[in-house]
């Protein structure tokens, strides 16, 4: 089948590619070191409560349960420089590269492609978040047309950033204590103290509600989404989440006449026409 890398017909039902293997295997690296420092760290913070000592235990207890949080956030921080350089190549080579060879290479152009990339945040998901507002408080019975990356795909993956360069910095001051002491005053490193538990908190209440709720704990997907493991999504969830791009992937790989109305549509055709969103 023609484009069948963007389209996957199983068993009749449509299924979209959304992440690649290396994609995936990156946001497995990553949750999984997240739920491990979660439970290296938090029994240090909440060390008052009955659950912290059983949790430490389970890693070795104060000999090595800090071993533990170490190594994973090592890895985490690897992998956040790996990202970086995976995400500078990818630029490089699918937006830069073809901009010199068509000799379009300007300061201005450069500085519009890169504020043009598919995780920047722009105007339309500020208007999709007005959008989704007014259709919450049932001011309008239309849904938000969202494109590839949605406004709250983009808040996932922009939100470690922060949380990495002020846990991965912190964590480090912590880790070298000694070396820092004769750099630093004992108040940067009491600041540091605070700021790696803080964010720490901060990440684990945003990727544990925020995140979980939205990828495995909705409706739409419970008990789990499954697309950072085979890389794909349901056709009800690419109608629900990103319609726009629904009727774009279904016009380019042959299947005009198959697409179906978004939610909430009253349209007694059951099939939109395919103009222009």
């Amino acid at each position: 089948m023609a484009h069948s890398f963007k389209i996957k017909i199983k068993n009749g039902e449509k299924f979209f590619y959304r992440f690649t293997l290396n994609q995936r295997i990156q946001h497995i690296v990553l949750a999984i070191t997240v739920i491990l420092l979660v439970l290296t760290g938090m029994p240090l913070r909440f060390h008052n409560e009955p659950w912290a000592n059983y949790f430490y235990a389970l890693f070795g207890g104060i000999e090595y349960a800090p071993m533990v949080h170490r190594v994973t956030g090592s890895v985490l921080l690897a992998l956040f420089i790996y990202h970086i350089f995976y995400l500078a190549y990818n630029i490089y080579k699918h937006d830069f590269l073809p901009m010199k060879q068509r000799g379009e290479l300007t300061l201005m152009n450069l500085v519009k492609m890169l504020i043009t990339q598919p995780l920047v945040p722009n105007l339309k998901d500020a208007k999709d978040i007005r959008d989704l507002l007014k259709y919450l408080f049932y001011l309008t019975d239309e849904r938000p047309k969202g494109t590839k990356w949605t406004w709250k795909e983009k808040f996932d993956y922009w939100a470690p950033f922060w949380g990495m360069f002020i846990i991965g910095t912190s964590g480090l001051i912590l880790w070298n204590e000694t070396f820092f002491s004769r750099l630093l005053t004992g108040q940067v490193i009491n600041y540091a103290i605070i700021a790696h538990s803080d964010e720490a908190l901060l990440a684990a209440l945003f990727l544990f509600i925020w995140h979980w709720y939205n990828v495995h704990f909705s409706v739409s997907v419970f008990p789990m989404g499954t697309a950072f493991i085979n890389g794909y999504l349901s056709e009800e969830l690419m109608i629900e989440e990103h319609y726009q791009h629904y009727v774009e992937v279904m016009t380019e790989c042959g299947y005009h006449s198959e697409i179906k109305p978004p939610h909430g549509h009253h349209s007694d055709s059951g099939a939109i026409q395919g103009e222009a969103i």
